[in-house]
């Protein structure tokens, strides 16, 4: 429960790319049927209102995780909202490109990728590269 608290309610940290769709799509199916809604009954107004209210929020802080993962400012939100360039950017950007590699200014890589070091005190990318050596002729 506290993974989906924190995907769906917080501002901090990074996303990756399969966590955001993951949650994204959700959140979409759950929100569609209240544009369909035509309004007239008071208690399913207010639901429409409540589930919209919550998917804005959700999605604000899924796409601001998302581009703290690309190492962009949460400000980037904003060019989301720009008519045609929008949409494009926020699936280019949130959705396909993958994440900063290792840790950036906004946190550790939700993938666990960067240098580490192994019980010999050697970085794992040293001995990838001493495996890929040996192929190389």
């Amino acid at each position: 429960m506290n993974n989906q608290k924190w995907a769906l309610f917080s501002f901090e940290g990074r996303m990756r790319r399969r966590d955001y769709w993951l949650y994204s799509v959700p959140v979409l199916v759950m929100v569609l049927p209240t544009f369909f809604y035509q309004g007239g009954h008071v208690v399913l107004d207010a639901l429409s209102i409540a589930i919209s209210l919550f998917a804005i929020y959700a999605s604000v802080a899924l796409n601001i995780k998302r581009l703290k993962d690309r190492n962009k400012s949460p400000w980037w939100l904003v060019v989301t909202f720009l008519p045609l360039i929008g949409p494009i950017f926020a699936l280019v950007e949130l959705g396909i490109l993958d994440g900063t590699p290792g840790p950036n200014q906004f946190g550790p890589d939700p993938k666990g990728r960067g240098d580490k070091s192994d019980q010999g005190g050697n970085s794992v990318r040293e001995d990838k590269e001493k495996d890929t050596a040996v192929f190389e002729g």
